[in-house]
């Protein structure tokens, strides 16, 4: 498949996501940082992204699971994750942390687990559609070195 059809792909499912609130614009702003020379730019930063929000997760997840929560050690992962979906777009897990934010002010234990749960829902959302734009990207380069050009 040429490269202005995977391209147009990319922008159509793109798209999408915006209009079903997976992704916002900043994930725009992450593709208009790619070009000749850095091409695997989206790519790392998909990458990035899903390796260290799993990481961040299941800290937090362990963090929550505890017989004595550290409201303040969550407080620390909830930054974490909520700087990196903001920077790649994931809107739904931003407001997600927000939600996490709330229940550890109260210091409520079942809501923490609620919304954890909640941020494993929607990363997965957005992990998913994510490796989905990763997999359109990685034809493109796969392409390019079938026909010498990189």
């Amino acid at each position: 498949m040429a490269e202005t059809d995977v391209r147009k792909q990319i922008k159509d499912y793109v798209q999408t996501m915006h209009e079903q609130g997976i992704l916002d614009h900043n994930f725009e702003n992450v593709q208009n940082l790619q070009g000749e020379e850095n091409p695997h730019f989206v790519l790392d930063i998909i990458d990035i992204f899903c390796r260290d929000a799993e990481i961040c997760i299941e800290d937090m997840t362990k963090s929550v699971d505890e017989p004595v929560v550290d409201y303040a050690k969550v407080t620390g992962f909830i930054h974490l994750l909520k700087g990196s979906s903001s920077s790649v777009g994931g809107c739904r897990i931003v407001l997600a942390c927000r939600e996490l934010r709330k229940a550890t002010e109260s210091k409520t234990k079942e809501r923490c687990v609620e919304a954890v749960n909640n941020i494993k829902r929607e990363f997965f959302t957005v992990r998913d559609n994510l490796n989905a734009i990763a997999k359109m990207e990685r034809s493109i380069r796969t392409d390019d070195a079938m026909t010498g050009i990189f």
